[in-house]
């Protein structure tokens, strides 16, 4: 239990922080609500194409967690891992690089170092994944982290695990995201 709550709040932290240093006081236009691999979103009202991003579906054994920053998590009792998305739509961030969001995703981590940095095409756009190490509240955190923009807005995944994940939950992770299509209705 004392993992999941690790796992839980660092996620509401790191969500925070880089909500709070991206996107400065501006109005939430994001995520805020998830129906069967479905993500909806509250949008700036130029933002194309729809009101929702599709995501590849979990297998047995994630559960919905309830968290307040603006994200759709999952955890699974028998990794320790919770895997969650975000996104942030709104004219800042159509300047910026995927690198300078990845850095602000995990600004809550202590000692973080990056690693296997890969960049590729998700949903036909550029994507980048990083590994993140670092400590949270002085726990070993690892951060598996995708971040992708399309359509005026940024789309972030995460792995959040203590000491690593396993192979099976980077598994469903990559199906997670994956899955990824922002996609008109």
């Amino acid at each position: 239990m004392r993992g999941r709550a690790i796992i839980a709040f660092a996620l509401v932290v790191i969500c925070a922080a880089g909500a709070g240093c991206v996107f400065k006081r501006q109005p939430f236009k994001g995520v805020v609500e998830y129906v069967d691999g479905k993500v909806y979103l509250r949008l700036p009202t130029y933002a194309q194409p729809g009101r929702f991003y599709r995501v590849g579906i979990l297998p047995d054994g994630w559960e919905r967690m309830a968290t307040r920053a603006h994200t759709i998590s999952f955890y699974n009792e028998a990794y320790r891992c919770s895997i969650s998305t975000s996104a942030y739509c709104g004219l800042s961030v159509s300047d910026r690089s995927l690198d300078s969001f990845t850095g602000d995703m995990v600004s809550a981590l202590e000692d973080r170092s990056f690693s296997e940095k890969k960049r590729f095409m998700l949903d036909g756009r550029g994507a980048l994944r990083q590994r993140v190490y670092g400590k949270y509240n002085g726990v070993p955190t690892v951060v598996d982290l995708v971040t992708a923009r399309k359509g005026g807005c940024v789309f972030d995944f995460y792995l959040v695990s203590q000491a690593g994940a396993p192979v099976e939950a980077r598994e469903d992770f990559e199906t997670f995201f994956g899955g990824f299509e922002y996609a008109a209705e």
